[in-house]
């Protein structure tokens, strides 16, 4: 997962993600995202940042409901959830289910669990990478939320995003090798070895 350039922090040059809102009209990111390359970020870093941050902001306060069975249904109840950074900001109102939404998406987990368990592995591992594009594709959108929601600092956020995209494709290649114990490729901090 990490890389870096010869120079401490300079990234070396990987596929852009796209990204979404105001951010897609930001020319395209030429690193990639790791906790090594945010030592010293480009300056686009955080002018995406801060576009994905203006964007989820114009939306505070939406109504939220749940997703079940291929649809987006209303919530009998929503809570109210502020941010821990200003808490005269109202991010939402989130559902919190019912027994008879809990019984909705449970029924519908149940009929689909057949088809995903003859789904042959190469497309689940498909579909996973597939997940993993896309959350890497609005990992800026992501981070902001984060920050919002949770009180992270943007580095945070985005390294915590960023490893969540990592997490599914890794794992789809050690299931795909069949070995789930391998060394990872040594940190790359100037002046030092790191062996994981």
């Amino acid at each position: 997962m990490s890389v870096a350039g010869p120079r401490y922090g300079r990234p070396v040059m990987r596929r852009a993600p796209r990204f979404s809102g105001d951010c897609a009209r930001m020319p395209r990111m030429e690193f990639k995202l790791t906790y090594s390359t945010m030592f010293d970020p480009p300056a686009a870093l955080h002018e995406r940042f801060e576009a994905a941050l203006a964007q989820l902001r114009r939306q505070l306060g939406r109504v939220y409901g749940h997703y079940i069975d291929g649809a987006n249904r209303a919530a009998a109840i929503t809570r109210e959830s502020r941010s821990p950074i200003r808490r005269d900001w109202v991010l939402g109102h989130f559902p919190e289910a019912t027994a008879a939404e809990v019984d909705a998406a449970m029924a519908a987990a149940r009929r689909a669990y057949p088809e995903w368990r003859a789904t042959a592995p190469s497309e689940r591992y498909r579909i996973l990478r597939r997940v993993a594009a896309l959350i890497e594709e609005r990992v800026y959108d992501i981070a902001a939320a984060i920050a919002l929601e949770v009180g992270k600092n943007r580095m945070e956020a985005l390294g915590e995003v960023q490893e969540t995209a990592d997490f599914f494709t890794v794992y789809c290649s050690d299931h795909e090798r069949g070995n789930f114990d391998h060394a990872l490729p040594d940190d790359p901090l100037q002046g030092f070895r790191s062996h994981n």
